[in-house]
């Protein structure tokens, strides 16, 4: 009977702490009779039988720790209670098939008597609307998704009596939700939500927090649906009316975690007791080398995650199951925990993670002769010579030393921007140290873009561009831009030089023409000029690569375009023939391409970490591919944006390819390699946590001073 309470709970079925935290349930369909839990804290994996609550059934909604289910055979529907196993039916739609394509939105506890579930449907001109005591479901029309030739998304939530949906246009529709039970449609359109353009793709959530509705885009691209960022916003509202609410993108998401799955979120506030961390969201993917379940934090920018035992079920069977009345002691989270400190004497100030011992000085140091430093000096880390030139003004001219050692390159990357300040990771000691700077102090997202001598180039926002090296704090400032949509933007020489010159690449979407953009010290201003391409060329993500005086950009397929920026000219080279005959997908595969001893090295591998990595080298006489076996001794550096090629410092480094992943967690972590040796990855980390920052790109340490 409708509105009925059963229960049906097996206290032997359920894993130890079930209840007490959040679990993930993955559902096995009718390939097996098994439900499996996995606890995203520990990551502890139980595989149970509880074949009569979800064997055949579909997810259709979620309201805290009520599930809404549909059984496609029975037409059965009914709410199920994931704490106490207590089920709640009501009756099923006109046409059961509207539950399976549509999205279903929750006022409330379905034991509450408000409660009201809202069907959308995205083939149909009306929305079905079940109140909680009647007995059959209101079609109520709504015409606005024909009159404006849109479609529903699959995101949507109620929210303080206002039904939030999101559109494939990107806009966001506040319905009033009374309105519906009087069989009419009140709503407001509210402004687009910017998300990335294609090539990437997205799946949009959202999420009511502490009376605060936010939503989540998880972009990602290629067939094996790779996320590679998470943007966070939350709506803000305004006194004046609906009309005035707009989507702001924050930083953080008031100390609480998100759970996401299907077309559904949850959020909690982070409890130390159960060990989440907060101002993280968990969500599982279904990725080409498996089911992932990833974490990011929004404090780190960084994502990691884990493989599930499932790799073929569809996001609809995993579902998350976790309690609402906790009551919680948030943890708070500082910068003071990433080892950053400040001096006086510069605005940058690296310091190592582990390192808490504080040395009482009672005499100037700049008192010192600058012979004496430079005696000592060759036999000081590089940490500790980074550590050297904050000491003192003194300290820092002699510093330039360092540059005659040993230097190999570190994995930068930028936690959140709130903190201005960068992490690097030395993939040889495995010891990652925090830098904190003034010109990382920002108001908007900023991203790694290329990096060449020490100085990488950095984005704020869609409009902000300028050139940092990050151990000197010294700033380049680039004109502004109404939209960044540079594909690459790789400069000639170092800023010291006289030719120094930035250059913007942007491919437009189908290949035909390349719009290449300029600018010189000095400029107020891009100069732009407008190429047609000989050929279709679609762009891999590596920047271009400055080879013998030319501009060369690797296609996806494997082809060479070339700029010549003394010519001013573009071109498409037919030769060498592609590596592969068709364009892949962007995502599906990374590709590389730099300079190894003179020749040019292209590098093609797949996320899947599993799948071997393939090497070429450009043989320039007869312009064509040939395979690479062996780097000699060489050791490279890549990843997205950027790839270096170094001397191996030692032995046990050579033939050694590394890219910008990691193995293990913070407090232990290596990062990952793959060994042209025996042709796989290390470590193994097919049952470990992979980590792998959002923004991030290999760079050289330069401490010397640019003097303009």
């Amino acid at each position: 009977m409708e509105g009925e309470m059963v229960g049906c709970k097996d206290e032997n079925s359920l894993p130890h702490s079930f209840g007490s935290r959040p679990w993930l349930f993955v559902m096995h369909g009718t390939r097996k009779k098994t439900c499996t839990f996995f606890d995203p804290i520990n990551n502890s994996m139980e595989e149970r039988i509880l074949p009569e609550f979800f064997q055949g059934k579909a997810c259709l909604g979620c309201y805290g720790e009520w599930i809404l289910f549909s059984n496609e055979l029975t037409r059965e529907c009914f709410f199920l209670n994931t704490i106490s196993f207590s089920k709640i039916y009501i009756p099923p739609p006109s046409d059961s098939l509207d539950f399976i394509s549509g999205t279903v939105s929750i006022s409330s506890p379905p034991n509450t008597s408000n409660c009201v579930v809202v069907l959308i449907c995205s083939s149909k001109t009306f929305l079905l609307v079940f109140s909680l005591g009647t007995t059959s479901w209101n079609k109520v029309p709504i015409n606005y998704l024909n009159e404006n030739m849109s479609s529903l998304m699959g995101a949507s939530v109620i929210h303080n009596e206002r039904l939030f949906a999101l559109t494939s246009r990107d806009e966001t529709l506040a319905i009033d939700v009374p309105s519906l039970a009087r069989g009419c449609v009140e709503m407001t359109v509210i402004n687009r939500l910017k998300l990335c353009p294609m090539p990437y793709y997205w799946f949009v959530f959202l999420v009511k927090c502490a009376g605060d509705l936010f939503s989540i885009a998880l972009h990602s691209y290629g067939r094996g649906q790779l996320v590679t960022h998470v943007e966070v916003r939350r709506l803000e509202l305004s006194s004046k009316g609906c009309n005035e609410m707009h989507w702001r993108r924050v930083q953080d998401i008031g100390g609480h975690t998100f759970f996401l799955s299907g077309n559904y979120g949850g959020s909690l506030p982070a409890n130390m007791a159960w060990g989440a961390q907060c101002n993280c969201i968990y969500f599982p993917m279904n990725c080409g080398d498996g089911m992932r379940l990833y974490k990011f934090c929004l404090d780190d920018q960084i994502l990691n995650y884990t493989f599930l035992p499932e790799n073929n079920a569809g996001l609809e069977r995993l579902l998350w199951a976790f309690p609402t009345n906790i009551m919680q002691t948030l943890e708070e989270d500082s910068l003071n925990s990433f080892g950053v400190a400040e001096t006086k004497e510069t605005d940058s100030t690296i310091i190592g993670k582990d390192d808490e011992n504080k040395m009482v000085i009672s005499r100037r140091w700049d008192e010192l002769q600058i012979d004496l430093l430079e005696l000592l000096l060759p036999r000081l880390s590089l940490v500790d010579c980074l550590q050297f030139a904050s000491v003192c003004k003194e300290w820092s001219y002699a510093s330039s030393s360092v540059q005659k050692g040993k230097v190999w390159p570190w994995l930068m990357h930028l936690p959140n921007f709130k903190y201005r300040s960068c992490k690097f990771f030395d993939p040889f000691y495995c010891k990652e140290y925090a830098l904190k700077s003034d010109a990382l102090d920002a108001q908007d997202h900023l991203a790694l873009r290329f990096s060449k001598g020490g100085w990488v180039v950095i984005t704020e926002g869609n409009h902000r561009v300028f050139i940092l090296n990050p151990f000197t704090a010294q700033v380049i400032n680039l004109p502004s831009l109404d939209n960044y949509i540079f594909d690459g933007i790789p400069f000639m020489s170092l800023p010291a030089s006289p030719d120094f010159v930035v250059y913007g690449f942007f491919f437009q979407m189908y290949g035909e023409y390349v719009v290449i953009s300029s600018w010189r010290p000095g400029e107020e201003e891009w100069v732009s000029h407008e190429f047609r391409s000989s050929s279709p060329f679609f762009p891999s993500s590596n920047n271009p690569v400055l080879f013998q005086g030319e501009f060369y950009c690797l296609g996806r397929k494997g082809e060479l375009g070339v700029f010549n920026p003394e010519m001013e000219s573009w071109n498409v080279l037919c030769k060498p023939e592609p590596v592969h005959l068709a364009v892949p997908w962007y995502g599906d595969e990374y590709c590389h391409l730099l300079e190894l001893n003179g020749e040019l090295i292209s590098v093609f591998r797949e996320d899947d970490i599993k799948k071997p990595i393939h090497l070429f080298k450009l043989n320039q006489s007869e312009m064509v591919w040939k395979k690479v076996e062996h780097l000699g001794n060489m050791t490279l550096f890549v990843d997205r944006r950027n790839s270096i090629a170094i001397p191996a410092l030692e032995k046990k480094y050579v033939n050694r390819i590394y890219i910008p992943k990691f193995e293990g967690n913070k407090d232990s972590k290596k990062v990952i390699f793959y060994s042209m040796e025996d042709n796989r990855y290390h470590p193994c980390v097919q049952t470990h946590t992979v980590e792998e920052p959002v923004t991030c790109v290999w760079m050289e340490p330069n401490l010397h001073l640019h003097k303009s």
